[in-house]
């Protein structure tokens, strides 16, 4: 069974990638925080502040009020899991592995950035008294949720579109 031996290379190669990125990206986190607070500072909201922390985030609405705290670690999750899925992928070279990271990272850093110019207006709208302490609550919990699942649907997509056409090809007629 030539599958059965891909699979547990790739399951290795995994691993070892997941644990790698586990030990290394907290020290990767706060460089990367950093350049996201200041590429976000344009889409922020009047009034609201954000600022990098090491891996925490702290947005401040209005100023001078307590901030909101959250660890940009579980802002990065979908990232390392991501880069996880392409550093163990078997059967591409190093440059496609590269182009591959390097896609991911510019779309995951877009993603991040997004993400957290939204929050800063959930925030903002929270602490503005524009809503309601549950429509606030409702937000902020459709926000971790939305969060929580766009990485897995986005890797669990792109395994489907790169290695089902394939597995399904099966082997070469003889």
């Amino acid at each position: 069974m030539p599958g059965t031996a891909r699979l547990l290379y790739f399951g290795c190669r995994a691993l070892v990638a997941l644990l790698l990125l586990a030990v290394l990206w907290p020290s990767v986190a706060g460089p990367y925080n950093t350049a996201l607070v200041t590429v976000a500072r344009p889409l922020l909201p009047s009034g609201a502040s954000l600022r990098a922390v090491g891996t925490h985030f702290l947005i401040e609405a209005p100023p001078g009020s307590l901030p909101v705290s959250f660890d940009g670690l579980a802002l990065h999750y979908g990232l390392v899991l991501l880069a996880v899925l392409v550093l163990a992928w078997v059967g591409i070279g190093p440059l496609q592995r590269l182009a591959w990271l390097a896609g991911l990272g510019a779309g995951a850093f877009l993603a991040h950035l997004l993400g957290v110019a939204l929050l800063a207006r959930i925030v903002a709208w929270s602490t503005s008294g524009a809503i309601g302490p549950d429509a606030s609550r409702l937000m902020l919990g459709l926000f971790a949720v939305f969060w929580g699942l766009v990485p897995a649907l986005a890797g669990g997509a792109w395994c489907l579109l790169r290695w089902l056409p394939r597995a399904s090809d099966g082997p070469a007629p003889a």
